[in-house]
């Protein structure tokens, strides 16, 4: 509808149309922020891989490491909660299949994208040889993974062989702030 024609009386919809915008932005803030994973409350994403790694090795037959390349810079939270999710994916496949004694976990942060890597020495597999996903099984980890990464415009690729261990490469593009998105 159209703004009275007095100027006092116009100015008193604009007040009142920013204050809805104002307060829509915040309630949008608090659905993110609870969207946020757990692992990730109260630390960075390096921070959460990290207790991820000495988790899986205290509770599992795994010695996971983690490492961090290039300087952290702030992800938004839809790129850290997809890579969290990844590695918790990776890793726990690792332990369900691979039947590994080390697994890698790298994040790199390089300019203009950021990178997971998880890299395991156990059995492998043939990655064209997989069946489709399985949900009664809980078999979604590859497909969900892949989905993940093309919702935020990233790529996934595995590399692996029977014997030979198994390599994921989840790769997210990324343009840093120039003010950092800052999760609550």
């Amino acid at each position: 509808r159209a703004l009275p024609e007095r100027p006092d009386a116009a100015a008193g919809h604009v007040v009142a149309a920013r204050q809805a915008a104002v307060d829509n932005l915040a309630e949008a803030r608090r659905f993110v922020a609870a969207l946020t994973p757990p692992a990730l409350d109260g630390t960075t994403l390096a921070g959460a891989l990290e207790r991820l790694c000495a988790t899986t090795s205290a509770r599992h037959r795994v010695t996971a490491r983690f490492h961090l390349t290039g300087v952290p810079l702030p992800l938004p939270t839809a790129h850290e909660v997809a890579l969290l999710r990844i590695a918790q994916s990776a890793l726990a496949n690792t332990v369900r299949h691979a039947d590994a004694t080390t697994a890698e976990v790298t994040l790199s942060h390089l300019g203009d994208h950021v990178a997971l890597d998880v890299v395991d020495d156990g059995t492998g597999f043939d990655p064209d040889g997989l069946p489709p996903a399985d949900p009664e099984a809980g078999g979604f980890g590859l497909a969900a993974m892949r989905a993940r990464l093309d919702a935020l415009g990233g790529t996934l690729s595995i590399e692996s062989a029977p014997g030979r261990g198994t390599a994921l490469a989840a790769r997210l593009p990324f343009t840093p702030p120039t003010e950092p998105e800052a999760r609550p």
